[in-house]
């Protein structure tokens, strides 16, 4: 089973070798959120409507994220569709295929799509009404990309700019727009190490927050194949991909618990957020001084709802004998 609390996930640090340090000045973190899939309208062809009289449901949605929605798929809740009658096509839940998300460089907008419900409006007793409400859920698999530069400075480099009272700046994390969000933070070094004065290094730990800011809910669904599993109810896949040169060092905290398996299993603690610190070593330190990224991909399927209302006025029958 790969459900834990979110305690016991990947305690990593950032390890280097001393001839070679990770320098962090002014800012160590920030993120970019934005939605991914956001329902544009919901909503009936008439809002009041006799008994048996048909009526259409209509939704519309758009992809306001710059990453490419996959398997988007709306279906209809709040309303028993067996009390409902039916004519031409129906189904409980429509695919809306795949949806482009929209370009920043040419300043293009995400793809719109749109679906249909044709129904019959329940049966209502005569001189009675009723409001219904039903709910619209559309879900989707959906990549979330971040990265954040990061100097990897020669302990002579470092020395030469201490000398001169000079500082490297530190980029903010770039994020690619989505329901979800990736902050990414460096702290200040620690000594650290094991018995014997060969096992002391420095550490920097890395500390990544996974954050859910769009309202919707991480489902667990066929992203990566890894749907339904047993005590992970809001899912995500998470790659963490280590600047060049570097390398992720084993935790010994379990198989499914360490950078260095590739991608894990992630659980968003109250379907909010989840945070991993990790551990790398530098095994091509630069000559002088270089920046290099640090990349976060997360995998997921994100689900969103509306509502609308219908009122459902109730009329006496006629029969033919």
């Amino acid at each position: 089973m790969l459900g834990k609390p979110i305690a016991s996930y990947m305690k990593f640090f950032l390890i280097l070798p001393i001839f070679a340090i990770i320098l962090v000045s002014g800012c160590t973190g920030g993120s970019i959120s934005g939605p991914g899939i956001v329902i544009l309208n919901f909503e009936p062809d008439t809002a009041t409507v006799s008994s048996g009289d048909p009526v259409q449901l209509r939704l519309r949605v758009q992809n306001q994220g710059t990453t490419r929605a996959l398997d988007v798929r709306a279906r209809i809740a709040g309303i028993n569709l067996d009390e409902w009658g039916t004519f031409g096509t129906l189904l409980g839940e429509q695919s809306l295929g795949d949806m482009i998300g929209r370009d920043i460089e040419t300043n293009t907008q995400g793809e719109i799509q749109t679906a249909e419900w044709n129904l019959r409006a329940a049966d209502i007793p005569n001189n009675m009404e009723w409001t219904f409400t039903p709910i619209v859920k559309v879900s989707y698999d959906y990549t979330t990309t971040a990265q954040k530069p990061i100097w990897v400075v020669n302990n002579d480099e470092l020395r030469n700019i201490r000398d001169r009272g000079g500082t490297l700046p530190s980029s903010a994390t770039t994020t690619s727009q989505g329901p979800l969000s990736v902050y990414i933070e460096m702290k200040p070094y620690v000594r650290t190490g094991g018995e014997g004065f060969e096992s002391v290094y420095d550490v920097f730990p890395v500390q990544i927050r996974i954050t859910n800011t769009q309202g919707g809910t991480v489902v667990p669904g066929s992203f990566g194949g890894f749907g339904g599993l047993d005590g992970e109810n809001y899912p995500i896949e998470v790659k963490i991909t280590p600047p060049t040169g570097t390398e992720f060092v084993h935790s010994g905290y379990g198989l499914f618990d360490d950078c260095t398996s590739g991608v894990v299993i992630e659980n968003l603690f109250k379907n909010r957020d989840a945070d991993i610190t990790c551990e790398l070593r530098v095994t091509n330190p630069p000559l002088d001084r270089d920046q290099r990224l640090l990349t976060v991909e997360i995998k997921y399927r994100y689900e969103i709802e509306s509502q609308t209302q219908m009122r459902v006025i109730g009329r006496e029958r006629s029969f033919l004998i």
